[in-house]
């Protein structure tokens, strides 16, 4: 399960773009914490430290990032599409967590309560369970090459909304689907193509976990489809 869920972090890694694109599944980290603002770093009253994670990026123009695609608004001109995020941390801060801390999650601030942490010795992907993990309320932790990141229950990233945007397709934009892991290579669709091609996915999952799209002077060159895990089909 868990490689089906970094298979689209891998993908976009290796175009060298900033973040990873299945149904639309938003944080559940309000449920999760014990306050909702985001603080900068630093101490609680207490003396525990508050770790926050890397900032997300909210510059559109150039890069890949995770979105909710609006296929019905899709014109060959424009698409709607809804932009998320998930937090990554700096590995050495995670490692370094302690009961007392707060963790920033989703833009929410999680009091730590109890750690857990899996198969660090092995380094198989290494993870934090804080609070029992996302399955129990609490959050996990998954360590992802060189940073940790959110994790929710099907591997996939936790990721949260940061704004809908009506964006601009350049004249030679594809659609590139991934879903079939019987067809290793994929299936491209030509800027041409793209609208009966939508048309046919319309029942299918049009969320983050399985959508992204690349982003090239302000114009989309290429939106992507991958794997789609059973929740993220709905």
């Amino acid at each position: 399960m868990r490689k089906a869920g970094l298979f689209c972090v891998a993908a976009l890694a290796a175009l060298s773009i900033s973040a990873c694109g299945g149904s639309k599944q938003e944080s559940t980290a309000a449920e999760t914490t014990v306050a909702a603002s985001t603080v900068e770093e630093g101490t609680t009253a207490a003396g525990g430290s508050i770790i926050a994670p890397e900032a997300a990026k909210t510059d559109h123009q150039n890069g890949g990032f995770p979105v909710q695609l609006d296929a019905d608004s899709f014109n060959g001109k424009t698409v709607k599409a809804e932009f998320f995020a998930f937090d990554r941390y700096d590995v050495a801060k995670i490692n370094a967590l302690k009961v007392g801390d707060v963790l920033q999650v989703a833009n929410h601030n999680v009091a730590i309560k109890t750690i857990d942490k899996k198969n660090a010795e092995t380094g198989n992907f290494p993870e934090v369970i804080i609070n029992g993990g996302v399955a129990n309320g609490g959050v996990s932790l998954l360590q992802d090459g060189d940073y940790f990141r959110t994790e929710s229950e099907d591997g996939t990233p936790l990721y949260y909304s940061i704004g809908t945007e009506e964006l601009k397709l350049a004249s030679d934009v594809v659609y590139m689907d991934y879903s079939d892991l019987n067809q290793q290579n994929g299936v491209t669709y030509q800027t041409d193509q793209i609208k009966k091609a939508f048309e046919a996915d319309k029942a299918k999952g049009w969320g983050p976990q399985v959508i992204s799209v690349v982003i090239k002077d302000g114009e989309v060159k290429q939106i992507f489809r991958t794997f789609a895990q059973e929740s993220a089909k709905k």
